[in-house]
Order: C-alpha cells, then sequence, then structure tokens
C-alpha cells in the first residue's frame, strides 16, 4: 500500500445495533507509512434522514470540508463491509466503488468484525473473544480474535455458530448486540463468560485500513453471510431454478 495520500472510511454497517460510542459516519486520514496507521484528519456522523433518504454522500461532503482537503487527494477508500445490514451495506460499497472510480483510488474492504474488536475495551484484551454479527433465528456469524494473536497475525474468518458452537468455543467474552438469540445468551451464561456491547466506529475502520490489502474498486463487496431472504423466497416458488 502505497504510503502517501488520503484514505476515506465509510462505517454504515449496523446502524442503530451498536452500544454507546457507536455512530455510522465516514473518517477522513492521511497515510503516514507503511503498516502505520494514518493521522486522522476528521470524523463526521451521519444524521438521522427520512426513511426514503441516504445521508451518506452529504455526510461525506461535509467531512471533507470540515477537514479542508481535497476528494483528489483519495488513495484508498475502505469500507466496513459487513456482516450487517443489507441495504446499508450494499449502498457503503456502491458508493465507495464510485468515489474510488471517480477518483483513481484502490478500496479496502474491512470485515465489520474487526471494527468490532478494534475498540473492545477490559476484559475483552485480557483474553480470547468473540464478536457475534448478523443474528437471525437461532445463529448468528461468530468471528473469534485469539487474545494478541489478532493485532499482528492473519486475520479471522468467522462463520455461522449456534449456541451448540459456543459451547465448544468455550468463549467466555462475547461482544453482541441485543438481537443476539436467547439460545446464544443462555449458552454464555451456562459458560461463566459476559456479553458485552459492540462498537462501530468510523475511525477505528480507518485506523484498520492499513492492515488490509487493497483491492481493485470492482472487488469491494458486501460481507453476507447468509443466502439474501429474497433470494430464498424466489427459489422456494413453484418451479423457480
Amino acid at each position: 500500500m502505497s504510503s502517501s495520500g488520503l484514505i476515506l472510511a465509510i462505517e454504515t454497517s449496523n446502524p442503530g445495533t451498536g452500544g454507546p460510542g457507536s455512530s455510522a459516519g465516514v473518517a477522513i486520514g492521511r497515510l503516514v507509512g507503511p503498516n502505520q496507521p494514518p493521522a486522522i484528519l476528521g470524523v463526521e456522523s451521519l444524521l438521522t434522514v427520512a426513511r426514503h433518504e441516504d445521508d451518506l454522500m452529504p455526510a461525506i461532503d461535509r467531512l471533507f470540508r470540515s477537514a479542508r482537503v481535497s476528494p483528489k487527494g483519495l488513495a484508498r477508500v475502505a469500507v466496513s463491509v459487513g456482516p450487517g445490514g443489507f441495504t446499508s451495506l450494499r449502498v457503503a460499497c456502491a458508493a465507495g466503488k464510485m468515489i474510488a472510480e471517480a477518483i483513481g483510488a484502490r478500496c479496502v474492504a474491512v470485515p465489520s468484525a474487526l471494527v468490532v474488536a478494534a475498540r473492545a475495551q477490559e476484559p475483552g484484551r485480557r483474553a480470547a473473544f468473540g464478536v457475534a454479527l448478523a443474528a437471525k433465528e437461532q445463529s448468528a456469524w461468530v468471528t473469534v480474535f485469539e487474545h494478541g494473536a489478532w493485532e499482528s497475525g492473519p486475520v479471522p474468518v468467522g462463520r455461522i455458530m449456534s449456541a451448540a458452537d459456543l459451547l465448544d468455543q468455550k468463549l467466555t467474552i462475547l461482544i453482541a448486540d441485543r438481537f443476539l438469540p436467547e439460545s446464544m445468551r443462555a449458552a454464555m451464561i451456562r459458560l461463566g463468560g459476559t456479553i458485552i456491547e459492540p462498537v462501530f466506529e468510523p475511525a477505528a475502520c480507518l485506523e484498520l485500513a492499513t492492515r488490509l490489502p487493497d483491492i481493485e474498486p470492482a472487488l469491494l463487496l458486501p460481507l453476507y453471510p447468509r443466502e439474501p431472504e429474497a433470494v430464498t423466497l424466489w427459489r422456494r416458488r413453484p418451479g423457480a431454478p
């Protein structure tokens, strides 16, 4: 990754589901050197707007104006790609691609679990912990982070887990929102574990971007843990392929 230029981060993956400190929004920073976090120049939260509107592009415009930098200086566009809200991920990835293509920048796909892990507070830093996202019915997409190893080693890969999987993992710390299935909450109680609310923060997405490879804008895609509901319903139709 180039050590010069600006990097824009978009974190709108799980709007309205995080704990205190969470904010759907965007951040801008300047790359200062290889494998170093960018210098943060500004952060802008998305405003609550009518359902048929979206504040992402206006927020990006406000961000560049307040930071007094030009979009022409962008080298990278980092997007928190999920798992998360179906529409919010599509909008974020589409905006990231469009901006990168227009400027000639590259993209960085940041798993949303890493954004959460980067803001994990004690006791999450003292032991291995899991981040549960995209809960549905009796399962969730869980990424397990070994104590200390994920900050310097390979990026952990999540998978769909149930309460039985949590018991097998013997996790004692789980970062999860209010939608975590009751069976998985019960499993954590059985383990004597702690459930912590996640924090989604655009500055964390920005900081992580320099640790991950950059890609062509066309390759920036949302991370969907399951087949979209519309596709599932289509497959159930009589005669559907």
